[in-house]
């Protein structure tokens, strides 16, 4: 995950990424799966190849997927300690003070 300037910062990287309701449905299913390939991303996804492939790499860009090359393959785990993160970010960013 690259290193963000300001909480603020990677709050507002990681809702952008969570803000398409493909990208929320595409997360939801690999962590239900605990991990995939980017073909059985496209065979739930219902969308190209291209498509599905630009949805992964923005929810990657966030840091909200693992990504590790099995040899022709890519297998895709939901980083959770990321979501953790974010979650803790926008939960002690609303708290009144």
């Amino acid at each position: 995950m690259l290193r963000m300037k300001t909480n603020e910062e990677h709050i507002v990287k990681v809702a952008k990424a969570l803000s398409d309701v493909t990208r929320v449905h595409i997360l939801k299913e690999i962590a239900k799966r605990k991990s995939l390939t980017c073909n059985d991303a496209v065979e739930f996804a219902g969308l190209s190849q291209p498509t599905v492939s630009h949805h992964l790499k923005v929810l990657q860009e966030a840091g909200l997927l693992n990504m590790v090359k099995n040899g022709r393959h890519h297998i895709i785990t939901v980083n959770k300690k990321a979501l953790n993160l974010f979650n803790e970010l926008v939960s002690d960013s609303i708290k009144a003070k």
